[in-house]
């Protein structure tokens, strides 16, 4: 076989090796996506992404309750299709206006901070005018 040969095959074997690859990945976001539902079904889930061009991007899962206190936030960094959602216990407990001071912090990563933002005007969208009364009102959390 010439060389432009096995360089087809060599293509086709990543090719589908990445398909299985985007696969998994997206049957784990609808796992975790289904057990968050699940788990809070009487807040809100949000969805936010940074994807990135070069460097590591980000998905969101973000969960807040009816008095909007973040009670779970999921996180996918990552660069390639093995990356998967990791809890995020640091930004979890606070009211979501605080949680958004907590984003603007020079230590946190631009990507992740963007995805978060991104879930939390989702669900400030879909959750409607009481909503963003609460987001705008810093709250005390609850110990």
């Amino acid at each position: 076989m010439a060389w432009w040969q096995y360089a087809l095959i060599a293509f086709a074997i990543a090719w589908v090796l990445q398909s299985y690859g985007v696969w998994r990945q997206t049957r784990h976001y609808q796992i975790v996506f289904s057990e968050l539902r699940k788990k809070w079904a009487g807040g809100a889930l949000g969805a936010g992404a940074a994807p990135a061009k070069f460097g590591k991007g980000a998905i969101a899962l973000v969960v807040v309750d009816p008095q909007m206190i973040v009670r779970a936030v999921r996180v996918m960094q990552g660069r390639s299709v093995f990356a998967k959602f990791e809890p995020r216990g640091e930004f979890e407990q606070l009211a979501s206006v605080d949680l958004r001071t907590a984003l603007r912090a020079p230590d946190v990563d631009r990507a992740l901070a963007v995805a978060i933002s991104q879930a939390l005007d989702q669900i400030e969208k879909v959750s409607g005018p009481k909503s963003a009364a609460l987001l705008a009102t810093p709250q005390a959390t609850p110990s």
